[in-house]
C-alpha cells in the first residue's frame, strides 16, 4: 500500500467513525423522546433500561451508517480542498480518481460490512429488542398516581386522586373503579380522604380510604361463573357507605410476565435472506389461495342466483344496480320467477356484494404484507449499494465545494440524507401499497440518487468550477460590472 492510499485511508477512517456514533447517538435521543413514557415511572432497573437501548442502537445501523460515509466523505475531501492538498496532488501528477481508488475500496469494505449488519445482526437485534419492550410494557408499574389525572397503567383499574401528598401517604379525593370482572364500571370507589403505600417490596398496592362510598351493581350469584346475559336494568344497584375500607391490588402477576420467545420472530425485519425466501413463498401461497376462494364464492352464488331468477332481463337489471354498490356487477340470463325467488334472489346478491368486500379487504391485507416481506428483502441489498452511492456523491462533492470541518458539509450532507431517507420511505410505501412494484419501490432513492453521485464525480475529475463559490462570486461582480 502507498503512502497515498494509507494517508487517505487513515483520514477517512477518523471522521467515518466520529460520525457513526454521532449519528447513532441523535437516533438515541430521537428513540428515547419517543419512548419516555414507557420507560419512566415503571420501577425498571438499570440494567433493564440498558439492554432496551443496546438492542435499539443495533437497530439504528441501516440509517447511521448511510449518513455517516456520506457526512465522513464530505468532510474529508472537502478538507483536501480547503486546504490545497488536492492542488498539490494533482501538481504532482496525481488525478482524483486515483486519491479517491484507496477510499473506494474502503467504501466496498463498508458495503459488505452493512450488508452483514442488514442480513445478520440488525434481525436478530430488533427481534430482541421487540421482546424486551414487550417485556417492559408487561412489567410490574411503580406506584407513580398523578394528581387530577386518570391513571391506566395498573390493568383492570382507572384510579384518580385529586391531591397527592408525602409520596402518597395523604390523598383527598380519591376514585377507583374496578374493570377486573370485565363488565365495565360495574364497581367503584370513592372517598374524601386516604393513604396509599406498597408492601413486600412492591408486591401489593394498598389503598387505606376514609369516608366514602362504593358503589357497584350485584350481578346475582347465577351470573357469576357464566358473564352476564341480563341487562343492567335487571341487575341491582348498591351503595355501600364506609368509614374505613382497605383496597389491596395484587401487583405481583406483572413480575413474571408471559413472554413468548418467538414473539416477533416471523415479523419481516427479524428475518434473514435465508428466512426471508420461505415466508414469502408463504404468503404468496396464501395470497393465492384467497384469489381462488373468492372465485369459488362467486361461482358458486352465481350459480344458485341464476337457479333462482332464471333469464329475467329486468330483474338482472335491478340485482346488478343492487350489487354495483358493492363494487361488484354479475351478469346473468332471462326468465320468469316468483316474489319468492326474488326475495332469495336479492338476499344472494347482497351475500355476494359483501363476501366480494370481505375478500377484498382480505386479499389486500395478504398482499400488502407480501409487499412488506419482499421489500425487506431488496433492503438488505439497497442498504449496502446505498453506502456506496452516498460516497460517490459525498467525495466528489467535498472536492468541489472545498469545505472540510462541520461546518457546510453538516449541513450539505444531512440535507442530501434527509432527501434520500423520504425518497426511500415514500418508494417503500408506495411498494407495500402496491403502486410502484416491489423492486421500483425498494431502489427508488438509489435510482435518483444515481445520476447525481455520477454527475459529480465527473465533474470533480475534470476539475469542474460548478461549485465553487470563488467562480460564482467573479462572475456575479462580472455581470454588475
Amino acid at each position: 500500500m502507498k503512502k497515498i492510499d494509507k494517508f487517505v485511508i487513515k483520514s477517512f477512517i477518523g471522521p467515518l467513525v466520529l460520525t457513526f456514533f454521532i449519528a447513532t447517538f441523535v437516533l438515541l435521543l430521537q428513540f428515547l423522546w419517543r419512548y419516555m413514557d414507557d420507560l419512566v415511572g415503571k420501577g425498571l432497573h438499570i440494567a433493564d433500561i440498558l439492554e432496551f437501548l443496546w438492542y435499539a442502537c443495533w437497530t439504528f445501523v441501516p440509517m447511521s451508517l448511510p449518513l455517516a460515509v456520506l457526512l465522513s466523505s464530505l468532510m474529508v475531501f472537502g478538507n483536501f480542498g480547503e486546504h490545497y492538498e488536492l492542488v498539490a496532488m494533482k501538481s504532482a501528477g496525481i488525478p482524483l480518481r486515483r486519491v479517491m481508488r484507496s477510499a473506494v475500496f474502503l467504501s466496498f469494505v463498508i458495503s459488505g460490512i452493512a450488508f452483514f449488519f442488514a442480513n445478520n445482526a440488525v434481525p436478530k437485534a430488533y427481534m430482541l429488542h421487540r421482546q424486551k419492550y414487550h417485556e417492559i410494557k408487561t412489567t410490574r408499574p411503580a406506584v407513580n398516581v398523578p394528581e387530577g389525572m386518570y391513571y391506566y397503567d395498573i390493568p383492570d383499574y382507572v384510579i384518580r386522586v385529586g391531591t397527592v401528598r408525602d409520596d402518597g401517604r395523604y390523598l383527598e379525593n380519591v376514585q377507583i373503579y374496578d374493570h377486573s370482572g370485565k363488565g365495565g364500571n360495574q364497581a367503584v370507589t370513592m372517598s374524601n380522604t386516604g393513604s396509599m403505600f406498597t408492601r413486600e417490596n412492591g408486591k401489593y398496592l394498598v389503598f387505606n380510604l376514609y369516608d366514602g362510598y362504593s358503589y357497584g351493581e350485584d350481578l346475582g350469584s347465577g351470573q357469576a361463573g357464566m358473564g352476564s346475559s341480563r341487562t343492567s336494568a335487571e341487575n341491582p344497584f348498591t351503595r355501600i357507605k364506609f368509614d374505613t375500607q382497605i383496597l389491596i391490588m395484587d401487583l405481583s402477576r406483572y413480575d413474571s410476565p408471559d413472554r413468548d420467545d418467538n414473539l416477533y420472530v416471523r415479523h419481516q425485519k427479524s428475518l434473514g435472506l435465508k428466512d426471508l425466501g420461505p415466508q414469502i413463498d408463504t404468503l404468496r401461497f396464501r395470497t393465492d389461495e384467497r384469489c381462488r376462494d373468492l372465485q369459488k364464492s362467486i361461482n358458486g352464488r352465481n350459480y344458485y342466483l341464476h337457479s333462482l331468477i332464471g333469464q329475467d332481463s329486468a330483474l338482472v337489471a335491478k340485482l346488478n344496480t343492487l350489487v354495483a354498490q358493492k363494487d361488484y356487477k354479475p351478469t346473468y340470463g332471462v326468465s320468469s320467477y316468483s316474489a319468492k325467488e326474488l326475495e332469495d334472489a336479492a338476499l344472494i346478491a347482497t351475500a355476494m356484494a359483501d363476501d366480494m368486500n370481505y375478500y377484498k379487504n382480505d386479499i389486500k391485507y395478504h398482499q400488502e404484507r407480501l409487499n412488506a416481506y419482499r421489500v425487506e428483502e431488496h433492503k438488505k441489498f439497497s442498504l449496502s449499494v446505498g453506502c456506496l452511492i452516498l460516497f460517490f456523491i459525498g467525495a466528489p462533492l467535498g472536492a468541489l465545494i472545498r469545505k472540510g470541518g462541520m461546518g457546510m458539509p453538516v449541513v450539505v450532507s444531512v440535507l442530501l440524507f434527509i432527501i434520500y431517507y423520504m425518497i426511500s420511505v415514500i418508494g417503500e410505501k408506495a411498494a407495500i401499497e402496491g403502486t410502484l412494484t416491489c423492486t421500483l419501490g425498494s431502489w427508488l432513492a438509489t435510482f435518483v440518487f444515481l445520476p447525481f453521485g455520477l454527475f459529480l464525480t465527473v465533474q470533480a475529475t475534470i476539475d469542474s468550477s460548478l461549485l465553487d463559490a470563488d467562480t460564482w462570486r467573479r462572475l456575479f461582480i462580472k455581470k454588475q460590472a
